[in-house]
């Protein structure tokens, strides 16, 4: 069912309630939101989440009354938040009706809400929501590299690495991206969690994600950029999580030994860039010491890969605003 179908109220409806549960959770809670009068997959249901797509839909019929819309649409959240993660909320293996983990996401978003409440304090800025799918646009639905659950490092290193490619392509000679990556025996498993990164915290039971710093090394080169950049660029935002018990992801201390002789890798080609790359490198190495906080759900700490990256495009005349 489309947005013309509805009447202007029901479209009032839709569009209020998903602004509000939006700017309380964040940008991430929802893509595309569908409305439905009838479904073969949840025909007695209010609204379902769909996994594979990533949509929320809502029955056509809960749109005449506000307070159901939400709560809706705070249910249908919770699912795809705990599927994918964003913000504070890692994702999550039970995020189905009726399983603990699901039941503690919509525990959180009561906690959260209260907690703006308490305070007197005002939701944040309302996001624009995306316009209705069309043909032309359908593809750009849940794009990673601009799925604001996905940290803001792996969007900008992705958007790096697209608008470098044409360039990397004439000067290798290359006759597609394709071709790029066979040139360096790198699994392209590795090069599609680059171009389509994940949030933070997902792990991935098959295929490469990216670890290796040698093999990203490999592809970077092959892009023309630098490969400590590329390297920091993915995963400096998991350096509190990987190799840690889930309990003590984003928790105080040194970083794994594993996360900190990378680090030191990177460090150490950083240093031979010299300025300004190797600028980044005593808060690089205050992160994995543990002498600066590395908590989930703050963002702020990921400012020395994000400084690399303006640095890179600076230096390849891909100029954006500094980060």
């Amino acid at each position: 069912m489309t947005d013309r179908t509805l009447t202007p109220a029901e479209r009032d409806i839709l569009a209020g309630a998903r602004d509000l549960v939006s700017r309380a959770i964040g940008a991430f809670a929802f893509d595309r939101v569908r409305v439905y009068s009838q479904s073969e997959e949840s025909p007695c249901a209010d609204g379902f989440y769909n996994p594979r797509s990533g949509d929320v839909a809502i029955h056509r019929d809960a749109l005449a009354d506000r307070h159901r819309t939400l709560l809706v649409l705070v249910h249908e959240a919770a699912h795809r938040v705990g599927h994918r993660g964003g913000g504070r909320w890692l994702p999550i293996a039970d995020y189905s009706d009726r399983s603990r983990g699901f039941e503690h996401l919509l525990s959180e978003f009561a906690a959260l809400l209260l907690g703006y409440l308490a305070d007197s304090a005002a939701l944040p800025e309302a996001v624009p929501a995306p316009a209705e799918a069309t043909p032309a646009n359908r593809r750009r639905w849940l794009a990673p590299a601009d799925d604001p659950a996905v940290p803001t490092v792996r969007r900008e290193l992705a958007h790096l690495i697209a608008d470098r490619l044409p360039q990397a392509l004439a000067d290798g000679g290359f006759r597609n991206e394709k071709d790029l990556v066979a040139s360096t025996g790198v699994h392209p498993d590795y090069w599609r969690t680059l171009r389509k990164p994940k949030v933070a915290g997902h792990r991935q039971r098959r295929g490469g994600r990216a670890w290796d710093y040698d093999k990203v090394g490999l592809l970077a080169e092959a892009a023309g950029l630098h490969p400590p950049v590329v390297w920091l660029g993915y995963h400096l935002c998991e350096g509190s999580m990987h190799n840690r018990p889930r309990e003590r992801w984003g928790q105080p201390g040194r970083w794994p030994k594993t996360m900190r002789d990378a680090m030191d890798r990177a460090c150490t080609d950083l240093e031979k860039l010299g300025h300004p790359y190797a600028e980044q490198i005593p808060a690089l190495r205050a992160l994995a010491d543990g002498k600066t906080l590395a908590p989930i759900g703050d963002d702020t700490w990921h400012a020395p890969a994000l400084r690399l990256l303006a640095v890179e495009r600076a230096r390849l005349r891909l100029i954006t605003e500094t980060p």
